[in-house]
This record gives C-alpha cells, structure tokens and sequence, in this order.
C-alpha cells in the first residue's frame, strides 16, 4: 500500500525529465521537492499557478496535477521561460528546457499549461498586466543570476494574491554565479514576509507575506 500512485508518477511527473534531479527527486518515482510544490498547490486550492522557468517541466506539472485532482473549475497554469530568447553565455551556464518541442511528453501530458515563450520582463508587460492576472502560487526558477532572480521578484511578487504562496528553487546552490541565495536571506530580513528554507538537493524556500494586524483581526 502507498500513499502515491508509483506508476503515475514515472509515466507523468517524472518522464522524460532530466531536471527533476535538482528538485530531490530520484528521477523515477520518488518526487523530492515535488511533493511540497504538489501539496501547497492543493490545499490551498490555487486558482491561477505561475512558474517562471522549467527545465523539464517538473513543477508547472505538479501545479497543474493538484489542480486537475482537485476538479479546480477556471484554474489554470501558466508557465513562463525565455529560453528562445535567452543568451548563449548564460545558457551555457544553467542550460535549456528540453520541453520546448510541440510533441514533448510534458505538452502532450499537461497540453492545457499555458506556455509563454517570453523573458520573465516582457511576459509582465504583455501577459499578465494586460490581463490582470493575479497569482495563487507562484514559483521562480527562471534566471539564477542575482540581477535576474531579483528582477523576477520584484516584478511578480506583486502579482500574488494577500493569501497566495512563492517558492523559489536553488536556495542553496552556492555554485557561481548564482544568486538565488542572496536574494533569500534579503527576503529573510524583509519584515512584510515570512521565508522557511528547506535543503533539499539545491534547496527551496517558501515564502508568504505577512498579514497586517488589520487582516489578522478579520
């Protein structure tokens, strides 16, 4: 007897990603950090998902999985990647989605993500303000360098709804350049959010705002 469906998860969280390894998975059936993306997008029952960056597609499935169970009618997710447009030095450095043939295992399984094949910046300007879009769940594994994960922070936190949720991948990969890690620790001291930092494989931090006082008495 097993909580999870092993066979379900080869056959569609985990195929034909080579990426899901730096989430804690095994690359088979044991889902790591796929478990906390899964389950925070569960029972919160988020309405719109947004992951900016995916090398395999392992989270915006996860995202959309939870909300498939849960039959979440309008729900949607959206994923955001720059790869087409990204430059070669720094795609040297932390790679290219192998998602981005039509015929992929993860556009055939999950073809209803929404897919914006934009950098982070413009997706902003053309995609989300345009339509007012207001995020639930939100996770950032696009660009690793500092200027580019707080760039991607400063511009979509603001999308997040007061009760939604941000996860962040790479907390704790110390490798150069990333700055990931820089840019949890400002989160950290910032009082208006509360960040827990789980090390699993590169790490991932969770991170919520604040209520104010007004809110909690509500």
């Amino acid at each position: 007897m097993s909580l999870v469906d092993k066979n379900f998860i080869t056959d569609y969280l985990t195929v034909d990603d080579s990426w899901c390894t730096g989430h804690g998975s095994n690359g088979r059936e044991d889902l790591g950090a796929g478990m906390l993306y899964y389950a925070l997008a569960y029972s919160l029952r988020s309405q719109t998902c947004v992951c900016l960056g995916s090398g395999g597609g392992f989270v915006p499935r996860l995202m959309r999985q939870a909300q498939r169970d849960l039959g979440l009618e309008g729900s949607r997710t959206i994923l955001v990647d720059g790869a087409p447009h990204v430059r070669q030095e720094r795609k040297e450095i932390w790679g290219s989605p192998d998602w981005l043939g039509d015929d992929s295992t993860f556009r055939r399984n999950y073809p209803e993500v929404e897919i914006v094949l934009e950098l982070t910046r413009d997706a902003v300007e053309k995609y989300f303000v345009p339509k007012g879009i207001v995020i639930d769940y939100l996770h950032i594994d696009a660009d690793h360098h500092y200027d580019g994960v707080k760039l991607d922070w400063d511009l979509y936190s603001p999308l997040v709804d007061d009760g939604g949720i941000i996860t962040l991948h790479d907390t704790v990969n110390f490798r150069e350049p990333c700055g990931v890690p820089q840019l949890v620790e400002e989160i950290r001291r910032d009082p208006n959010y509360s960040l827990i930092d789980f090390p699993i494989k590169y790490g991932m931090a969770m991170v919520r705002k604040n209520p104010t006082v007004d809110e909690v008495r509500s």
